[in-house]
């Protein structure tokens, strides 16, 4: 019993952490995307709202793939909104997925990162961020302890956090985050 009651509190903890991150500005983080470009965020998402999508750990990375088409299909693909009987929304956003690739696994892992690479369509390139600096930062002033998950920071036209989700994805989290985007 009271292993379960730790689990939860621990849980709720780290839950609550990554939320405490609402309605502060995102941290900078350095990096480069698929296309060799080299970026720092949220800065080269400002203008327009943002979805940061980071994986920190090799377990988190499970979870994040339940997110790869559904968020490719909803904000990286235009859809046709020419027909007036469409229900078509498309959402012009800044999209960048960051997998568990810091500069030192990619050091190590260069195989891994061209195989990724080989398995990703070209259009979705611009939108991997490799992380080269700032996750520590993320993770400290977020908070978060549990990098079994992967985190989706949902961030307004100037950089500032207006919505935090995590886990496996699931239709009420992608609506919340469509919600923030509105």
């Amino acid at each position: 019993m009271k292993k379960i009651i730790l689990i939860t509190l621990i849980t709720a903890v780290t839950t609550l952490n990554a939320q405490n991150g609402k309605g502060k500005m995102f941290p900078s983080i350095k990096g480069e995307t698929f296309t060799d470009k080299n970026i720092n965020l949220p800065e080269a998402g400002k203008g327009k709202p943002c979805i940061i999508a980071m994986c920190f750990s090799k377990k988190a990375e499970g979870d994040i793939q339940t997110w790869l088409n559904p968020c490719y299909n909803e904000f990286v693909v235009k859809k046709d909104t020419t027909n007036a009987f469409g229900a078509a929304v498309s959402f012009d956003i800044n999209f960048y997925f960051m997998p568990r690739f810091n500069l030192i696994n990619q050091v190590f892992d260069k195989s891994s990162k061209e195989k990724m690479k080989k398995q990703t369509d070209e259009s979705f390139w611009p939108h991997l961020f490799f992380c080269t600096d700032g996750i520590k930062d993320i993770k400290k002033d977020f908070g978060i302890e549990d990098t079994s998950q992967p985190y989706f920071f949902v961030l307004d036209k100037d950089g500032k956090i207006v919505d935090v989700e995590k886990g496996v994805y699931n239709e009420k989290k992608m609506a919340a985050i469509e919600d923030k985007l509105d």
